[in-house]
């Protein structure tokens, strides 16, 4: 799924980006809003058979307010996290609008479930404009939006020196999604 801002990307505006690239993320990752161990902690404690309680776990770490959803939506919400497959997004669009109500929620269960998908950010998507690639921001799960997020730090990951790949216990993706947020907040 190609967004237009990606095929006009310009590596040479990455360079601070990818220099400070670790601070960056220790910024954002090892910050008190962030809670870096109760993160790392729920990368293994989210797994197969996915429970209500795995998603309220979720919910609790992002700071959400409890799910007001019927029973059926949350079984469907379980069920896509089994059928949607890294980096594919479509299948969100056949989510009913409930389900795909708020991006940031969803986001972050594909996260702790897929460990590959992005979180949806305000600060990563200022600072993915800061190096000239813009992604419309959204607050519903829009399938070709939340993919161009996707792809745009897909993109960054495979653009970027080998000494942005830190050794740590965080999927890449959260290391360039947090180093992103930090860089859009400066």
């Amino acid at each position: 799924m190609q967004y237009h801002s990606l095929s006009i990307f310009d590596k040479k505006k990455c360079g601070h980006f990818f220099e400070y690239l670790t601070d960056y993320f220790h910024k954002h990752h090892h910050s008190e809003k962030q809670d870096a161990d109760a993160y790392e902690n729920l990368l293994y404690r989210v797994k197969r058979p996915y429970t209500p309680e795995m998603l309220d776990m979720i919910d609790e770490w992002m700071g959400l307010p409890e799910r007001d959803w019927r029973d059926e939506t949350e079984r469907e919400v379980m069920l896509s996290l089994y059928a949607i497959r890294y980096p594919d997004t479509l299948l969100i669009e056949s989510l009913t609008e409930t389900a795909r109500s708020d991006i940031r929620r969803l986001s972050a269960y594909l996260h702790f479930t897929h460990h590959t998908f992005s979180i949806w950010d305000e600060d990563t998507l200022s600072g993915l404009s800061k190096l000239g690639i813009e992604i419309p921001d959204t607050k519903v799960a829009d399938p070709f939006i939340y993919g161009a997020y996707v792809s745009a730090i897909e993109l960054l990951k495979d653009v970027a020196p080998f000494t942005c790949f830190l050794e740590h216990d965080v999927p890449r993706q959260r290391l360039f999604q947090a180093a992103l947020a930090a860089y859009g907040r400066e």
